[in-house]
């Protein structure tokens, strides 16, 4: 993992959840991006079998998880350097407080080294009061469609999470090398042979159209390192078969 991570600490922070099933998902979800604080402020639920069933394989982030009766009481407690709010309910000119950034804009965010950061959800019924979006830094909302823009209060926190792994790095590394440029052109080269084979006796400017199909083609293909070469070692077995045809042909 990136060392990003350790540079940053997110509380994720639940404000007077009404489900327990919301808040194993939550805790579930935080955890698959990376993140492990999850935090509580007046609760109307008792994370019980439901929540736990619910979080699956992160029912340790419930067993860690903090309770605190007011948001003012976790801020001092933990030392929050920076709040973001999250809100559905965006507002206009005559509710400046509910001005609000796109959810996909806390990716490029960066914060200073050592800096801890809460990220505040409203409950599942009200959201985030006026009041409670006074006491953040920063207001965000995800863009939803404007038929049905509340969202179920653990989805949203997924997507939330999601953006801020982006921005930390806190993702798991993939099991396979992208196919650098280098190895493309190569591929591409041994396809472009393969055309003017196949090809050769096609009206003028025909041939250059199919090469600049299969450029397009792979230059939009996200292709391994292992695929290029497999690939390479394919088309160079089908040239090397028509070169021996074309030999024996004439050999003979």
């Amino acid at each position: 993992m990136d060392k990003v991570i350790f540079m940053v600490k997110l509380f994720f922070v639940l404000v007077r959840p009404k489900y327990p099933i919301n808040i194993g998902f939550t805790a579930r979800v935080i955890k698959n991006f990376g993140f492990r604080n999850l935090i509580l402020i007046a609760p109307r639920c008792e994370l019980d079998d439901i929540a736990r069933r619910f979080a699956a394989h992160a029912q340790d982030l419930l067993d860690s998880a903090e309770v605190f009766s007011s948001i003012s009481e976790f801020i001092e407690a933990k030392g929050i350097h920076f709040i973001i709010g999250t809100t559905a309910r965006v507002g206009g000119d005559k509710n400046p407080r509910r001005t609000a950034l796109l959810s996909t804009m806390l990716r490029e965010y960066i914060f200073p080294e050592g800096s801890r950061i809460a990220v505040l959800f409203g409950s599942e019924d009200t959201g985030l009061s006026n009041k409670e979006l006074n006491m953040c830094d920063v207001v965000v909302t995800i863009p939803t469609s404007e038929e049905y823009p509340v969202m179920n209060l653990s989805h949203a926190v997924a997507i939330i999470a999601y953006e801020l792994a982006i921005m930390l790095r806190t993702m798991r590394k993939l099991p396979y090398r992208p196919s650098s440029p280098h190895e493309r052109e190569i591929l591409i080269s041994y396809m472009e042979r393969l055309i003017e084979e196949v090809m050769g006796d096609a009206p003028e400017g025909k041939v250059e159209i199919y090469k600049g199909i299969v450029k397009n083609f792979i230059s939009r293909a996200f292709l391994t390192g292992r695929e290029v070469h497999s690939l390479i070692g394919f088309f160079r077995r089908i040239l090397a078969k028509i070169q021996y045809l074309r030999d024996k042909k004439y050999g003979d």
